[in-house]
């Protein structure tokens, strides 16, 4: 005889219930808002970080661009012997892509106004309207704004004596023929010196936010930097690449970027002769960078403390903790 066998079955919904549990919806909303106090604590800091390293490589991309463009028209016998900035300037535009020229108002293709590194000046960009009001000497030609096909807007003034003997010269020395004030992203904010405005054989400022020592400027404190790598000789700071041993701590580099983030540069070694004679009122001592290269791994120095000038490596060893005092 067949035996009867009995099945007992549960209700699926007791079976699911007793086997798993899900999330409450307060559990959720404290999960999510958690996480909202986090990225609104973070992202302030990653947005700021992501700029200064865009402004940085804009500002890197503009420099090789000009570099490259005045080199070629020197190879090319077209960098020299022009009266104006603006018959320069339609020159330059078969080497570099210029959508805009502003002769007679700076301002059409440039931002209103350019304020100094701590905010303290202000120039109206209006009033740039030759060479003397760009650069120290005065080369009789008026400055001309002009805007780029990539957003950089620029405010230039060309040097009709300038002259390039050597048609191989770097793109530093080629671009010793003007003096110009650029903006990476245009007209847009903040318009600042050191962050998205910089310059290149110009002082646009005409008043010193640090010390006054006879015509120069001289920031009020040692500045701070940090050592960069220039082994592969696209630095604007030290073309020398892997010839200087002491590229991949290059802290005179790195002195230089410093200065030219504050619209200003390194002190030559006559200038620091002349600082030297005014070390009380600079309360400066210790050795300090100058801007005079000797060879590829060795620049010059001198001590505020004695006078004396010596080399030192390019990533400061020698000496040790080298300040930097910049000047305009």
């Amino acid at each position: 005889m067949r035996k009867k066998v009995t099945r007992h079955c549960e209700p699926l919904g007791e079976a699911i219930q007793t086997g798993l549990r899900g999330f409450t919806l307060a559990e959720v909303l404290i999960t999510l808002g958690i996480i909202g106090v986090v990225a609104a604590l973070v992202m302030p800091g990653l947005i700021q970080d992501w700029r200064e390293k865009s402004y940085s490589t804009a500002k890197d991309v503009f420099n090789n661009r000009l570099e490259q463009a005045t080199r070629q028209m020197n190879v090319n016998e077209a960098l020299t012997g022009y009266s104006t900035t603006e018959a320069f300037v339609n020159e330059l535009k078969k080497y570099l892509k210029i959508l805009q020229v502003c002769p007679s108002d700076p301002s059409g293709c440039f931002a209103a106004t350019v304020t100094n590194s701590d905010g303290s000046e202000t120039v109206e960009t209006k009033d740039l309207k030759n060479s003397g009001n760009l650069n120290e000497g005065k080369w009789g030609t008026k400055a001309l704004g002009i805007g780029l096909i990539n957003g950089y807007t620029a405010i230039l003034s060309y040097n009709p004596a300038c002259s390039i003997d050597d048609i191989t010269a770097p793109g530093s020395q080629t671009t010793s023929c003007l003096s110009l004030v650029y903006d990476i992203n245009g007209k847009a904010k903040p318009n600042k010196i050191g962050k998205d405005v910089y310059t290149l054989n110009a002082n646009i400022f005409k008043s010193c936010s640090g010390i006054k020592i006879g015509k120069l400027c001289v920031s009020s404190s040692n500045e701070s930097y940090e050592p960069i790598d220039t082994c592969d000789g696209n630095s604007e700071y030290d073309d020398k690449g892997s010839s200087n041993v002491f590229c991949s701590s290059n802290a005179w580099a790195g002195a230089k970027k410093a200065c030219d983030d504050l619209g200003m540069r390194l002190p030559t070694q006559i200038e620091l002769d002349s600082l030297y004679a005014s070390v009380d009122q600079l309360g400066a001592s210790g050795w300090v960078w100058s801007s005079h290269e000797g060879t590829e791994s060795n620049v010059g120095v001198m001590n505020f403390s004695t006078g004396e000038h010596y080399a030192e490596f390019k990533d400061g060893t020698f000496f040790g903790n080298l300040a930097v005092r910049c000047v305009k």
